[in-house]
């Protein structure tokens, strides 16, 4: 129970060091300190509140707030507060092209408790506002499964108000933004709450008399609804998404400009009068306009796309269709249906669509802020491992690396990074990767709240110098850019190598030796051996969802954990193990990747589809060096003596 008006120490939001390089971080890259983590106080999933009210911050995520102003509860209550993975919901909420999470989905509860005035909850989030065309909208769900947008009725001039005298602290709207918090104000709990970032929307409630909306943040785009043209009030958007010059260049050079991508929504509805439509010109038709001809002698095309929902957007050029009236460096036109439209100036007319959808692709892609994350760990004097992770929330401490002996060695600033964007790794300096990137990948994609994550071995050039690289992280380059677009530089210090006892070494590769060389000749048994290690290398926190897919029970999943209570990887590996001893002659390796990727872990199938199909030596080795470097009381009995070889001959 919180006493009344009594708020809760606040954590430090942020560590001074948190704003300095650390060592050995130079001007030219982006470490911040390892230890610039902030610790967290306040409740995990629940507290108490009473009729006195009380605030608390999340323990687990920096910026998790629940405030319950006194006499907003009627009776003592415990609430709840949990952040939920999207895919762990049945209707996660229905996102458009170019939307997307903004931060986990808020489970509250009691849900559908109404209070008796307005609560407070403020969320972190991690998407990227930076270039000032996005929006944060809240969504909301009481059931799980219907989906509407969430509107607060109260302005920041009534939070004292809803305070109602409570010694609470609240940060202004800047203040918010800056760090990245979302406050919302309900006086009732949904089942969840959603975060959505999104390119900004005007709307109005529009009825028979008609209206407009113009955007703001192109104030030339603007549509008109004529009288009549609905027959009813209903809610209706404008959204208008300026083309970043830096983007058109990259992609198509200069073969040809774009207008703002101009939406009305909801997409696909019927308006009973044509509304009309004001979308600025493409910039070069603004400035040289090639002439004025219409339909197919034109280079100024008129695109639209009438797909709605979440479906992708599919580019028509109705320019033929359609008349344009030119006025003050803008098009006018008219509809008689809600949707997505583009104009461009293209010379080469019969590519405009290809053009609009090559452009179009990367124009949606959602920013986000993360971080770049290296742990590393050597392997002897002359070889090690790092681990790379591009991360959003704050999940360094339940990496499975740490329960693997590994070390954090670098940790960058918030970076921007664009959702789906394939990320390039290049090591120099004293270390330099074993393999050649077509033997190990160096390239990942990154999805925000997901473990993006390369492991990539490497050895040190010269021995007599000290174990240290610089890493870079790279963007895709295209065909019309000169150079490479570095997303991050890191400065990197390889750990001492932590030595095991020569004994245990000994036995374990003595073990793997023999029973090498009596199955040498069933190739596919080692293969399936090495993948069945990668999975469980890279399973992480992951295992308890592929036991549910693989139809394990909760005793099973407990066993698991009771058995094997010291090491991620013992558990992933006795779980892959037991799978392999239930399913028998059934067990197949495509059942196995098709579970892994319905718990969206499709980066761990990508992984093993890309490594080259023949067993390598050396791979046989690492897989002995694996085993070498773990504590013999935390390894699993079944991945030491090789008795399910003969079973794992059935997976390939």
């Amino acid at each position: 129970m919180l006493d009344q008006h009594t708020p809760v120490p606040l954590p430090k939001e942020y560590d001074e060091d948190s704003l300095i390089p650390s060592s050995p971080a130079t001007e030219t890259s982006d470490n911040v300190s390892p230890v610039a983590s902030p610790i967290h106080t306040g409740f995990l999933v629940s507290f108490m509140v009473d009729a006195r009210g009380g605030s608390m911050r999340g323990s687990r995520h920096n910026g998790l707030r629940v405030i319950i102003p006194p006499r907003t509860c009627a009776a003592p209550t415990r609430i709840t507060c949990r952040l939920v993975k999207p895919q762990k919901l049945t209707t996660p909420p229905p996102l458009v092209e170019g939307e997307g999470l903004a931060s986990r989905i808020i489970s509250l509860g009691p849900s559908s408790m109404q209070f008796l005035g307005p609560v407070i909850v403020e969320i972190p989030h991690f998407a990227s506002l930076s270039r000032g065309d996005r929006e944060l909208v809240v969504l909301r769900s009481e059931n799980g499964s219907v989906w509407k947008e969430h509107r607060n009725r109260y302005g920041d001039d009534v939070l004292e108000t809803i305070l109602n005298g409570m010694d609470e602290d609240l940060e202004s709207q800047e203040e918010l933004e800056k760090k990245r918090i979302r406050r919302i104000i309900s006086t009732d709990f949904p089942l969840y709450f959603a975060v959505v970032s999104r390119i900004q929307q005007e709307s109005d409630l529009i009825g028979p008399e008609g209206g407009q909306l113009t955007s703001k943040l192109v104030p030339q785009v603007q549509a008109i609804f004529p009288d009549t043209a609905v027959t009813k009030r209903v809610r209706l958007g404008l959204q208008a998404q300026p083309i970043p010059d830096e983007l058109l260049t990259r992609q198509l050079g200069n073969q040809a400009t774009f207008s703002p991508v101009v939406t009305v929504e909801p997409r696909r509805r019927k308006f009973h009068r044509p509304i009309g439509l004001r979308i600025c010109l493409p910039p070069s038709w603004r400035e040289s306009p090639r002439d004025a001809g219409e339909g197919d002698t034109t280079s100024l095309r008129l695109l639209c796309s009438v797909i709605g929902g979440t479906a992708p957007a599919q580019w028509e050029d109705i320019t033929g269709t359609t008349k344009l009236m030119y006025s003050h460096n803008c098009a006018n036109f008219t509809t008689n249906v809600s949707a997505r439209f583009w104009l461009t100036d293209c010379p080469r007319t019969a590519e405009a669509v290809t053009f609009a959808n090559l452009l179009y692709r990367e124009l949606m892609s959602v920013p986000y802020m993360a971080k770049f994350v290296v742990f590393a760990k050597m392997n002897d004097a002359r070889e090690g491992r790092l681990r790379c992770y591009c991360m959003t929330d704050d999940k360094i401490d339940k990496t499975l690396e740490l329960h693997e002996n590994f070390s954090e060695v670098a940790r960058s600033r918030d970076i921007e990074v664009m959702e789906g964007m394939p990320l390039h790794l290049e090591c120099s300096g004293n270390l330099v990767p074993v393999r050649k990137t077509t033997q190990q990948p160096r390239s990942f994609s990154f999805q925000a709240f997901r473990d993006n994550r390369l492991p990539v071995s490497v050895k040190v050039r010269d021995a007599n110098k000290e174990a240290t690289g610089f890493l870079s992280f790279l963007r895709k380059s295209t065909k019309y850019e000169d150079t490479q677009h570095v997303l991050c530089n890191l400065n990197i210090t390889m750990p001492p190598c932590v030595k095991v006892p020569s004994l245990f070494i000994s036995s374990v590769i003595s073990n793997t030796c023999t029973c090498s060389h009596e199955l040498s000749t069933v190739n596919a048994i080692e293969r399936t051996e090495l993948k069945i290690t990668v999975i469980a290398e890279q399973l992480g926190l992951s295992w308890t969802e592929l036991a549910r897919e693989l139809q394990f029970s909760v005793d099973d999943i407990n066993r698991i954990r009771v058995e094997n209570p010291n090491s991620l990887l013992d558990q992933s590996s006795a779980l892959l193990n037991l799978w392999v001893s239930r399913e028998g002659k059934k067990a197949k390796m495509e059942n196995l990747y098709g579970a892994l990727k319905n718990i969206d872990r499709s980066d761990i199938v990508k992984s093993l589809e890309a490594q080259a199909p023949q067993v390598l030596p050396e791979a046989l080795e690492e897989g002995a060096c694996r085993l070498a470097d773990r504590d013999s009381t935390l390894l699993s009995p079944s991945v030491i003596n090789g008795k399910n070889r003969l079973q794992l001959a059935l997976i390939f």
